[in-house]
């Protein structure tokens, strides 16, 4: 799959809120700017609303306040014309397709042309030669992931949005993906979000972390990860990378002593 840079598609955020039925504040309004070509990760708790945060990003929720704009365009406006890819959690493969099935699909459905040399590229590049022709239920928690990247790879995103991709895989796995995925879309420039409650997964992932406090959702902390990538399987032994591991801990921790007296009422 050739690394052809898409177009700049900065994502700026504007006094976003979101507010659901009852009064549950789950974003405070926030302003952000995810810079394009770089891989952001947002931290915090549980229940926080990081995923929420991502679907605003999306166009999955609408904002109770505020805005969002990639290259001056809304989340909709992106979507139609292919620029946004999300992988959740859940790989949610078709279980009647195949994995070739699967992940020429998404060109379907975000109405571009078949495209069977990139397909059987992204098959390759995830790691899933001989599996082409495997239906989901065949395949083990890991695979279905990688098949799950691979489709949101699959319309050469602009913008590429990953809810906890790597969560429902056992520890080890985790740590393959988060190490041989992500030079799937880096060189290529997009513009990478990312869900995590691991901060070791962030470090290794991300350009940058945004640490929220507990729900609703506030910026506690902005932190550059200047380490090098591709980034080695060993960088996670540097003091570097435990430096930032650290930090990220405690912004976390005093996002959570702010919030404790408001979390009490």
């Amino acid at each position: 799959m050739p690394a052809e840079p898409g177009p700049r598609a900065d994502i700026v955020c504007h006094r976003l809120g979101k507010v659901f039925a009852g009064g549950i504040e789950a974003v405070a309004p926030v302003d952000l700017t995810f810079e394009a070509g770089r891989t952001t990760a947002l931290i915090g708790p549980s229940g926080c609303g990081k995923s929420t945060l991502l679907r605003l990003v999306a166009g999955l929720e609408d904002p109770t306040s505020g805005q969002v704009r990639i290259a001056g365009l809304t989340p909709a406006e992106q979507r139609r014309r292919g620029a946004i890819s999300v992988a959740f959690q859940d790989p949610s493969l078709l279980p009647w397709l195949t994995v070739r099935g699967n992940i020429a699909l998404a060109r379907k459905l975000a109405r571009q042309s078949p495209d069977p040399r990139l397909v059987e590229d992204l098959i390759g590049l995830v790691g899933l030669d001989g599996f082409a022709e495997t239906r989901p239920a065949a395949l083990s928690g890991g695979m279905r992931q990688r098949a799950a990247i691979a489709r949101a790879l699959a319309t050469r995103p602009d913008i590429l949005l990953l809810d906890e991709p790597f969560g429902a895989v056992d520890e080890l796995t985790r740590q393959q993906l988060a190490r041989e995925l992500p030079p799937l879309w880096q060189p290529r420039g997009t513009t990478t979000l990312l869900v995590t409650h691991s901060i070791h997964e962030a470090v290794m992932l991300a350009d940058r972390l945004v640490v929220l406090s507990p729900r609703p959702a506030r910026v506690v902390s902005d932190i550059a990860v200047p380490l090098p990538v591709p980034r080695p399987a060993d960088l996670a032994e540097t003091p570097e990378f435990r430096a930032l591991a650290t930090r990220a801990s405690a912004a976390l921790a005093l996002g959570n002593a702010r919030n404790a007296p408001m979390a009490a009422q």
